[in-house]
């Protein structure tokens, strides 16, 4: 019996496949659907908020389900029933350690993926993460679509196996992105853009930039560390996005559309682009040897030893 590897050799001669890695397609694909079935599986089951009826008129856990009592004195300023957890546009309390925990979920999904799929397709797990690395030239054209399709299959996949693991999951909202009662459109895109912004930066400053090389080994751990402050951020202000594919997701499964969804896409692929600029001129040659100075992680042994004085003629004629 043939091997697969032998069964699929002739298939990567295809003219169409020459286009773009198919294995780090599929890794985006696998990765992105991890990464949000883990992070949007986290705010949806592991709410501890109280949810303001009628706001969505749908969810998903409720306070029975979860054996979660109203704090005492609730029940005046809210109807407490068994109403839904698990949208951001239902809340009236945002309870701290679930904040924390679903911040840390998120970037420490992102974390392990990229450290397993980064030798494979760069990790990258984000639309516009993916359109960074073209604009720069660091990632093909062919590629930055095969991969960008990839991230929005596998964050729909992600959010089906969510729906698939949670009782009812089909009546929520599995996560899925909305402003919060009281924040303007305004608020939730300029957040957007600025923790895109430092998401994109700090990609492009660990795994990208040629003058860091000693931080690559370490780029998966900053990235996650970018995500998790991100979420720290937003989270209360539109659940936070900063990744097209993630807001993209738990949407079409779950069918929530708010009126403003347009700002999940927008605003991740204007941070993208706001944080461009800055990387080049970072790489540009501009007091590029006074820079290299100033930077004690990349100076070698070689630098950092005292140049040897080179005998004068009379002391080597001595």
């Amino acid at each position: 019996m043939k091997s697969l590897a032998a069964s699929t050799q002739g298939i990567g001669s295809l003219p169409v496949l020459n286009l773009f890695s198919v294995k780090a397609a599929i890794a985006e694909l696998f990765a992105t659907a991890m990464f949000v079935y883990i992070g949007t599986g986290t705010a949806t089951t592991f709410s501890s908020r109280i949810a303001q009826e009628d706001v969505l008129g749908k969810g998903g856990y409720t306070s029975e389900k979860l054996n979660f009592d109203a704090p005492e004195g609730i029940q005046d300023v809210i109807q407490y029933e068994s109403d839904t957890m698990s949208s951001f546009a239902n809340d009236i309390l945002v309870n701290g350690s679930w904040g924390v925990t679903t911040a840390l979920a998120f970037g420490l999904a992102i974390t392990v993926l990229a450290f397993a799929t980064g030798h494979i397709s760069g990790g990258q797990l984000n639309p516009a993460v993916t359109f960074a690395l073209a604009c720069v030239g660091s990632l093909p054209v062919g590629q930055a679509v095969a991969n960008t399709i990839s991230q929005i299959v596998g964050a729909i996949l992600g959010s089906a196996l969510l729906d698939a693991t949670i009782p009812d999951g089909n009546e929520g909202s599995l996560g899925s992105n909305s402003i919060n009662p009281g924040v303007g459109y305004g608020n939730a895109l300029c957040g957007e853009i600025v923790m895109t912004g430092v998401l994109v930066a700090t990609v492009l400053e660990t795994a990208v930039s040629k003058g860091n090389a000693i931080s690559k080994a370490f780029a998966p751990l900053a990235i996650g560390f970018a995500v998790f402050c991100a979420h720290a951020v937003l989270l209360p202000i539109d659940g936070c996005s900063i990744n097209p594919a993630r807001s993209l997701g738990p949407a079409i499964v779950s069918g929530t559309w708010p009126g403003t969804f347009w700002v999940f896409i927008v605003g991740p692929y204007l941070g993208a682009m706001a944080a461009i600029p800055f990387y080049w001129f970072f790489q540009s040659n501009f007091q590029k040897d006074l820079a290299a100075t100033l930077d004690p992680i990349n100076i070698t042994a070689e630098d950092e030893a005292p140049q040897a004085r080179k005998p004068t003629t009379s002391e080597s004629e001595v």
